[in-house]
């Protein structure tokens, strides 16, 4: 594979279903720290949690432009 298509491939956004949206949600929901938690803790689920919302954001768009 070439650079040109690698970097086509990584333009090209994946679909996103509804029940992966609906998985990651179930298994990476939003939780408030506890007092406990280390920052490192704390760091580490909310990079996990920035993935889901950002597959979210684009699982909404990618439905938006279906009905338009």
């Amino acid at each position: 594979m070439s650079d040109t298509d690698n970097e086509r491939l990584l333009e090209k956004k994946p679909a996103i279903s509804a029940e992966l949206v609906q998985w990651l949600d179930k298994n990476f929901p939003v939780v408030s720290p506890s007092f406990q938690d280390t920052e490192r803790e704390i760091f580490y689920c909310v990079g996990q949690r920035s993935v889901v919302d950002h597959l979210h954001s684009l699982f909404k768009e990618q439905n938006d432009h279906l009905t338009e």
